[in-house]
């Protein structure tokens, strides 16, 4: 299972890496290892991936992992970085509405950019199930499987993109109708229950990595 996991970690980093979605030296990737209380962790510069505990302190990077790992039982990969547009959202510091289905679906609500340091908010953001958060100037998505941060990561782009761009022209702003989000919202919570049950079944997820 662990060198699945590792190939998983590989595969995932190479994308995002040729997205330009993990380049920084500052940018992290981590995957969970079903069954156990321990994440594989990378970075752009390091191949070859780390395992850590659960219950790592210390290190800043690995240490965010390991906490959002801890708050969610159902997260199956992370990935925290700097991008254009995680930047500029948080120098507008507005809260990306929901724009798309797949957004609802996938990602689900996310609130404003929340400053660095405060670990509390962020904490308790995530927490309420989202998938996505921005953190000082970094996006932090969280993903039910290896497979799905990776989509997430690429679907977060397109939202903060398609926003940024049209925050700055002034015109309205159309969001998705509250009844597809109740619905969306839905049924992400069920996805999320079901990869909770998996991993604690020593298994990765199996379904979730499709639109809908």
């Amino acid at each position: 299972m662990t060198d699945d996991v590792i190939e998983h970690l590989r595969n995932d980093g190479a994308r995002l890496h040729a997205k330009a979605l993990f380049c920084d030296p500052g940018d992290s990737l981590s995957v969970r290892i079903p069954g156990r209380e321990e994440f594989l962790f990378m970075t752009p510069d390091r191949s070859d991936p780390t395992a850590f505990p659960f219950a790592t302190t210390g290190l800043e990077a690995a240490d965010l992992h390991a906490t959002i790992y801890r708050s969610r039982k159902d997260a199956g990969g992370v990935l925290i970085g700097q991008t254009p547009w995680s930047s500029a959202l948080a120098r507008i510091e507005a809260r990306i509405p929901t724009l798309f289905d797949e957004q609802a679906r996938h990602l689900g609500p996310a609130g404003k950019p929340i400053a660095l340091g405060r670990h509390s908010l962020l904490f308790r953001a995530l927490e309420g199930g989202g998938n996505v958060a921005i953190y000082g100037e970094r996006r932090i998505c969280i993903g039910t499987t290896p497979s799905r941060v990776v989509f997430n990561a690429e679907l977060f782009e397109k939202c903060a993109k398609a926003f940024v761009i049209a925050h700055a022209s002034g015109d309205r702003i159309r969001k998705l109708p509250g009844w597809a989000r109740y619905i969306a919202r839905a049924r992400l919570r069920r996805a999320q229950k079901r990869a909770a049950l998996s991993y604690a079944a020593g298994r990765i997820p199996e379904g979730m990595d499709g639109y809908f």
